[in-house]
């Protein structure tokens, strides 16, 4: 528990190295972690996609940062960190398909990974409502991402920062599920890393496209029934994501409302 929650407060740190790495102008970055600490406040109360995108945009410009360059700063973030995601989600898909366990049907697991994806694009493009959404939101938010990221290119070191801190980031929440499995279960319940990290980078997609503030309710879901799927047992998978969203999710809701009022007495957000 003490590891997992050490993971937890990493994370952070994971993220503003993540959101710098695309803003080519000079932010303070202790002021960066404030700010994605708050964002645990934030995202209580918007859903998970939505909060977090507001508030690093809004943080962005008033550290000097003009209108449009935060958004594209923001929104060229989360098109590299939607990139990264895939990348990882099939490569320890393939890693866990590669395996020899008697607790994992791998190809059960990337099969359903992928079902799931084709399910969710089918429901969107089928869906007026949703396809206008997503397009008009996809349009707003990569608005001017390619000139920006033709500036970030011109600064390897700070790609380098921004795609280091969201391979950082993804690896500070694998281990803190991996670190919350442990705590309740032993040698004979153990899971591969692998097998941890494509359970939680599905839940970390359905918890971004489900409505519900910090994809409360679909996270929870899927990442059980993930665990359960890869061999862990219900006993130790169900508290187990119970302890991690404790960790991820409300325990930082505290300090992220601290964060977020000092924040927004310093006129930082």
């Amino acid at each position: 528990m003490a590891a997992a929650m050490l993971f937890s407060a990493l994370s952070y740190v994971a993220a503003a190295m993540a959101l710098l790495g695309f803003v080519p102008e000079r932010v303070p970055f202790l002021r960066t972690v404030a700010a994605q600490v708050a964002g645990s406040f934030v995202k209580i109360v918007a859903p998970a996609a939505v909060g977090g995108v507001a508030l690093n945009t809004r943080f962005l410009q008033r550290a000097g940062v003009r209108p449009g360059l935060a958004v594209a700063s923001v929104g060229a973030s989360q098109l590299f960190g939607l990139g990264c995601h895939i990348l990882m989600l099939l490569a320890f898909g393939y890693l866990t398909g590669t395996e020899k366990t008697p607790s994992l049907s791998p190809s059960r697991t990337v099969i359903g990974g992928l079902l799931t994806v084709a399910v969710l694009v089918l429901v969107v493009t089928s869906v007026p409502f949703l396809r206008k959404f997503v397009v008009t939101r996809v349009r707003s938010l990569f608005a001017g991402v390619v000139p920006r990221m033709l500036d970030v290119l011109q600064r390897p070191q700070k790609l380098i920062t921004g795609i280091g801190g969201m391979l950082l980031l993804t690896a500070c929440f694998v281990m803190c599920l991996d670190a919350s499995v442990r705590a309740f279960g032993d040698e004979s319940t153990s899971v591969s890393i692998a097998s941890v990290a494509v359970v939680f980078l599905a839940g970390n997609a359905l918890g971004s496209a489900a409505p519900t503030p910090g994809g409360v309710g679909a996270v929870e879901a899927t990442l059980t029934v993930g665990l359960i799927a890869v061999g862990l047992p219900s006993e130790v998978a169900a508290p187990a994501v119970l302890l991690f969203r404790l960790l991820t999710l409300w325990l930082p809701v505290l300090p992220g409302w601290l964060a977020f009022n000092h924040l927004t007495r310093k006129a930082a957000l």
